[in-house]
């Protein structure tokens, strides 16, 4: 009698448990699920670099209110070719500290030649930047390297991401330090080169994208 009721016992257990775990799934949960499985699939990572120039522009002053000392707005605009770009215009904003070489805040847009804008930081967001002298160069007085990183986008960079460093060199001066501050180029030009990764989702034609 007592091995039948142990065998009735485990019976009913084992009923009661594939009861349970046949219960229906959330139509909800497995779509999400899929979708983000898919989506992890998809991504992409490769490699981002893109030449272009910038320019002092006066017809936008970026808001600096935000960051204390750095109260010194730069707007630049410019232009060039890059890797899943194609030909683009760009602009640049940030803040800076007045009669110092340091800047915070850096904003800027790229415009694919199709439309699509792609979204970036430069130094990341909360870093500060530094601007070094150059000497020994007959045409650039600045440079700057720091490091940029992508924060999304439209069209095929909607959802992007990415980093890397710049390689920026500025034509502050019209004769080089010797004529300063009489030689400063009221719009004076960057020429850039920003190289590092770029991470790309399908659902924006991504992996279609560039050249």
């Amino acid at each position: 009698m007592k091995i039948q009721s142990f065998i009735w016992i485990a019976l009913i257990s084992l009923s009661i448990t594939f009861s349970c775990s046949n219960e229906p799934l959330d139509e909800n949960n497995i779509i999400e699920s899929t979708s983000l499985e898919k989506a992890s699939k998809k991504a992409v990572t490769i490699p981002f670099k893109a030449n272009f120039f910038t320019k002092r522009d006066y017809s936008y002053t970026p808001n600096c209110s935000a960051f204390g000392d750095y109260s010194s707005p730069n707007y630049q605009v410019g232009s060039g070719d890059g890797t899943h770009l194609g030909d683009f215009t760009v602009t640049i904003s940030f803040c800076g500290p007045p009669g110092e070489f340091k800047y915070i805040g850096g904003e800027g847009t790229f415009v694919a030649d199709n439309g699509d804008e792609l979204y970036f930081n430069i130094p990341p967001s909360g870093e500060i930047g530094i601007i070094y002298q150059v000497f020994d160069d007959p045409y650039y007085e600045l440079w700057f390297g720091d490091a940029f990183e992508i924060t999304g986008g439209t069209g095929r960079f909607m959802g992007a991401s990415g980093s890397g460093v710049t390689d920026s060199w500025v034509n502050l001066l019209e004769g080089g330090w010797a004529n300063f501050p009489e030689g400063f180029i009221a719009e004076h030009q960057t020429d850039h080169i920003f190289t590092g990764e770029i991470t790309l989702h399908p659902g924006s034609r991504s992996d279609k994208a560039g050249r």
